[in-house]
């Protein structure tokens, strides 16, 4: 460990250097603590430096969290000298915005403060506490070099993006309000990761100057008298250490010659693939153009179709009146005259009177279906009721659902109970089919006692919206 506290009884810059070197990779790493005069006031500055050993092969990344013993050490020196940015103390703690005035306040510091020098991450924690938030911990680990607000209210949240004139900041995404004139930055995802944002701030400052060393004064040169031997022995060190510091910029040319080499690697790679994406594109292209005419045709063919449909169905209609319902109506009651094996209540004829926009022959269909499958349980085809679901999937392709929530049930009871033999029966099972406007659901009562079914309801959808 190298100490140094002045080079001159002038000098006022105090700094402290920590060296270390990790045998296993040859790497090093040196701290610098400085505490010096800087624009008017006293400031702290902590900077870490890695020095790649001779085993490493691609160059560390440009920056990393501190350790915790020197976060620390940043932390109480916060408390004992008063560090201000833009009149806002730089301290380890979370600024809380929960006012229109402090929505205001956060506003004119993001965009008019100009002598702000350290970014602003602001998160909105309306309805979470300190430690359920993702930045709170940031506070103290990004110390020196970002501020943290939380937004706590609807009501700031609107005032600070009504001040910065844009939606700058949103209820899901954090934003970090750089120094101007840097925009600001928008981590466009819900749930991002604490060291993805710290990265990005610690990025940041490492391209902050370093804090000035002070050369010693004249005047104290000038009273400095050495004897020769001290001046060779001093000029000697220092031919020896600007030596060393040479051949550490070399190797960190070469290590950097290297990295570039490796780019430039990555570079072709990329061109290749570039090239490679071009030509699948075009491809997809073609292909695109290929079913875009496929699709066309089909478009013909099935308008052509419907026409010979139309013209079967009204020769059938000619030659077989009623044999096509040509409303929801008509197919409730065919389906009752043709279905044996299902019950009809009234309350099935009166939903189906007023309901309008389903196909009432797909509608006549399903009910057919619905009536060989009670014929098929009564012949003892499946065991027992809770075969019905499969059954109907399986056989039939119907889409059944055995019963509706408990809450929607009691909820909307006088819609869901009917009467059936005398007594009060649920319409919790139901077959659904087709959306928007041939939306349709047959609502039933399944009678295990006599093995069938009553259709209570022929409606487009129960009063909760989710049956």
């Amino acid at each position: 460990m190298r100490i140094r506290v002045r080079q001159s009884p002038d000098d006022e810059v105090f700094r402290a250097e920590i060296s270390e070197t990790f045998k296993a990779t040859g790497s090093g790493r040196t701290t610098t603590i400085t505490i010096a005069p800087h624009r008017g006031q006293l400031v702290f500055d902590v900077r870490m430096r890695h020095i790649s050993g001779k085993d490493s092969v691609v160059p560390r990344r440009p920056a990393e969290v501190p350790p915790k013993a020197l976060l620390q050490l940043c932390s109480e020196i916060s408390q004992l000298i008063e560090v201000y940015d833009a009149e806002r103390r730089i301290a380890p703690v979370v600024r809380t915005i929960s006012t229109t005035d402090d929505g205001q306040a956060l506003g004119a510091d993001s965009l008019d403060a100009l002598s702000r020098r350290l970014p602003i991450i602001i998160e909105y924690t309306a309805g979470k506490n300190l430690e359920a938030s993702l930045t709170a911990q940031l506070a103290h680990d990004l110390l020196g070099i970002a501020h943290i607000a939380h937004v706590t209210t609807p009501d700031a949240l609107k005032a600070f993006n009504a001040y910065c004139g844009a939606q700058t900041l949103s209820e899901q995404y954090i934003t970090i309000m750089w120094p101007q004139p840097v925009k600001p930055t928008v981590i466009a995802t819900s749930q991002p990761k604490r060291e993805q944002i710290a990265a990005m701030i610690i990025d940041a400052a490492t391209l902050q100057p370093e804090l000035p060393n002070q050369a010693p004064p004249r005047a104290a040169l000038g009273r400095q008298v050495q004897s020769p031997v001290a001046t060779e022995t001093n000029t000697g060190a220092d031919i020896a250490s600007l030596k060393k510091t040479i051949d550490l910029l070399y190797k960190q040319i070469d290590e950097k010659q290297f990295h570039i080499d490796q780019l430039d690697e990555l570079l072709a790679e990329s061109d290749e693939q570039n090239d490679a994406l071009v030509d699948d594109l075009e491809e997809r292209e073609t292909q695109v153009d290929e079913l875009t005419a496929d699709n066309t045709r089909l478009r013909e063919n099935i308008d052509a179709i419907i026409l010979q449909k139309l013209d079967l169905e009204a020769e059938l209609d000619r030659k077989a009146p009623g044999a096509i319902p040509r409303t929801v109506l008509d197919a409730a009651h065919k389906a009752s005259k043709e279905c044996r094996n299902l019950v009809f209540l009234k309350s099935a004829f009166e939903t189906a009177d007023v309901l309008q926009g389903p196909d009432p022959v797909r509608l006549l269909s399903d009910l057919k279906k619905l009536d060989l499958v009670v014929q098929a349980w009564r012949s003892n085809k499946f065991s027992s009721s809770a075969g019905l679901g499969s059954y109907m999937r399986d056989e039939y392709n119907l889409d059944y659902v055995p019963n509706i929530a408990r809450d929607t049930a009691q909820k909307h009871a006088a819609y869901y109970t009917v009467t059936y033999e005398g007594k009060p029966v649920l319409l919790g099972a139901h077959l659904r089919r087709g959306k928007n406007r041939s939306l349709i659901r047959i609502y039933m009562y399944v009678d295990n006692a006599n093995k069938t079914i009553v259709i209570g309801k022929i409606d487009d959808h129960g009063p909760d919206r989710t049956s």
